[in-house]
């Protein structure tokens, strides 16, 4: 990696242009910069970020690491004084500010937050009731309009092949190429409207007629169906986790927001 690049993720950093740092004790600070002081913490900093990023540790790493502290503080030497008065920039630098805040308080609170085994199992429960107790593995071509869904559904009833017909005419450029493929999938995947009819249909066979949903109309052909196979608990906790810290950490800024005295 370029050392250009080193500081890519050290927020903290930017607010070097217009504020001075402290003074600090020799033992804590890499370098002096027209006897302004480069603290060892930066450097830290840095170092830190890149070994988490999969870089190892290296003398090379420390080196790249305080020449580009140093080329930075010369930069923002001459940036403070000619542009130091700029309120666009101490604007800009304020905002800077609060988002290097903001992302360290996320980062803590996703840190120190963890669901209860009770909630992530609860999660799972709700979650694998809602995806239904069958796959169905069906081919569908999605079209904007009836008159063309109805169009295509001659051309089936006279010998087509549903699959070049998908391929040709199918909005759904994921499963277009493969013939309107859609590999199994839970009832609770798909739209209501779509849903509502599977279980009604033939292996093998089209549907009677075209079903409309909020992307379009669809011709389908169910393929097979089986039961539900819901992922395993263990496969899928990480991710619940992670949605449950999310869901708490936005009831925790509504929180905030809401004690707030805002005039």
């Amino acid at each position: 990696m370029h050392r250009s690049r080193l500081l890519a993720t050290a927020l903290a950093t930017a607010l070097a242009t217009l504020v001075a740092l402290p003074a600090a004790a020799a033992t804590d600070t890499v370098a002096t910069v027209n006897g302004r002081p480069v603290p060892r913490a930066q450097l830290d900093f840095i170092i830190k970020e890149q070994i988490r990023q999969g870089r190892p540790a290296s003398p090379d790493l420390s080196r790249q690491a305080r020449e580009e502290l140093i080329g930075r503080e010369v930069l923002a030497q001459e940036a403070e004084r000619k542009l130091g008065r700029s309120e666009a920039l101490k604007t800009r630098i304020e905002f800077m500010r609060q988002q290097a805040l903001l992302n360290a308080l996320r980062e803590d609170f996703f840190l120190n937050t963890q669901p209860a085994d009770a909630e992530v199992r609860k999660m799972y429960d709700t979650l694998s009731s809602r995806a239904g107790e069958r796959e169905y593995r069906v081919r569908h071509i999605l079209v904007a309009d009836e008159a063309q869904a109805k169009s295509l559904q001659e051309q089936l009833g006279k010998g087509a092949r549903f699959e070049d017909l998908a391929k040709a005419h199918s909005k759904d450029s994921d499963s277009a190429p493969a013939g309107g493929l859609l590999e199994w999938t839970s009832e609770g995947q798909f739209s209501p409207e779509f849903a509502a009819v599977l279980p009604q249909m033939t292996r093998g066979k089209v549907g009677d007629a075209p079903v409309r949903s909020g992307a379009g109309w669809h011709l389908i052909r169910l393929e097979d169906v089986r039961p539900a196979q819901p992922p395993r608990f263990e496969d899928v906790k990480p991710r619940i986790v992670e949605s449950l810290i999310e869901q708490k950490w936005r009831s925790y800024v509504k929180e905030l927001q809401a004690r707030a005295v805002v005039k």
